[in-house]
């Protein structure tokens, strides 16, 4: 008999959790899993998805109606006590677990950002008080943690119903480059304060004085594009900076490129931060709460670590990299060595048996 699942989520549009639940359910539908997904918005599907997938769109949808996304997921609860739900945002997660009260189902969440930085500073108090009552709940079977950092976030009561399972790299990634790399350094993330691309912008204007020779390349898109072109304007570097949008062969555009520099002020686990690493590009990050980077970067062995906020240690690493490129070549081919921990196979293999546990 097939386990049914439904994931939760807003859009299949873009985004490394979306990404995520995408690998997860093309490789559990393989697995004698029926495989669901409630969309709370409409919006292009992005990801190639197994026709065995099915998809339930909500239409009428009025801005911030919390109430209506509650019924929305709780009609489906109703009509399916025996099935698995799963949330990836903090926000959707709680709405899930109201929802499901007063039914039979089971819920899983999982944290994919840093849990420190949830909610907006006005509902910080709130927001937690709310997570750390609804994540008690004994409909919430299981919580997957992807960094140990995340998950000692919180109290005991909730770390015990955790799981650490890191992000699975794309299939598919090229093999990393082992040739002379090209003078630009590149990011890969959506334009929100998130990722901090005011820091990368300010160290890369400081590293160009020292390397004119050098462009910046970024790819993603999002709210604060506009306002980065017209911070590069201001800066005048709009000849050695180029926003590239949102691109599906990213890492085909960036595997020979000489460096790969994130500023994130936090990050739940990166997926274009494993996915450099993968291709064995020399990789610089910012030590970015709660842990991710620095769980699978060692600095200045298999990639470089550099303070939260900090341009100028972000420009000396941007430097070293330029000015070192046997070593940063090597450190590459090191950080390339986590393409067998982190494959779909290994990765995917764990959600199954924590998937297997609660539906058994």
């Amino acid at each position: 008999m097939s386990k049914k699942v439904y994931f939760i989520t807003n859009t299949l549009t873009g985004g490394g959790a979306e990404r995520v639940m995408s690998i997860l359910s093309n490789y559990l539908v393989e697995k004698d899993y029926e495989i669901n997904f409630i969309l709370l918005q409409s919006g292009e599907i992005v990801y190639d998805m197994s026709d065995k997938v099915k998809f339930h769109i909500r239409t009428n949808i009025v801005q911030k109606d919390m109430k209506a996304q509650i019924k929305f997921i709780r009609s489906f609860m109703k009509k399916e006590p025996d099935a698995l739900f799963i949330s990836f945002f903090t926000h959707q997660n709680l709405f899930t677990i109201l929802a499901s009260i007063g039914t039979r189902a089971k819920v899983l969440v999982s944290e994919r950002n840093d849990p420190g930085n949830s909610f907006t500073p006005k509902l910080t108090k709130i927001g937690n008080i709310a997570r750390n009552i609804l994540y008690k709940n004994r409909h919430v079977k299981k919580i997957i943690f992807q960094t140990q950092g995340a998950a000692d976030y919180f109290c005991n009561k909730i770390k015990k119903k955790g799981t650490v399972i890191a992000n699975p790299l794309k299939d598919g990634l090229p093999e990393p480059y082992t040739l002379e790399r090209k003078k630009t350094a590149v990011a890969v993330g959506r334009f929100n304060p998130q990722k901090n691309y005011v820091l990368l912008i300010n160290a890369f204007a400081e590293f160009s004085k020292k390397h004119p020779d050098y462009k910046l390349e970024i790819y993603g898109d999002g709210s604060l594009r506009k306002s980065i072109e017209s911070y590069i304007s201001k800066l005048g570097l709009e000849d050695k900076i180029e926003l590239c949008g949102f691109c599906k062969n990213v890492h085909e555009r960036i595997i020979d490129a000489g460096m790969y520099v994130m500023s994130s002020n936090f990050e739940g686990l990166s997926n274009a931060m494993l996915e450099a690493l993968a291709l064995g590009l020399p990789v610089i990050s910012t030590d970015h709460p709660p842990g991710g980077a620095r769980a699978y970067i060692k600095s200045y062995e298999n990639g470089i670590l550099t303070p939260v906020g900090d341009a100028l240690e972000m420009t000396k690493a941007m430097c070293y990299m330029a000015e070192n490129p046997e070593k940063a070549s090597e450190m590459g081919m090191k950080a390339s060595q986590i393409r067998d921990e982190l494959s779909t196979d290994n990765i995917c293999k764990k959600w199954k048996s924590v998937f297997d546990g609660i539906l058994e």
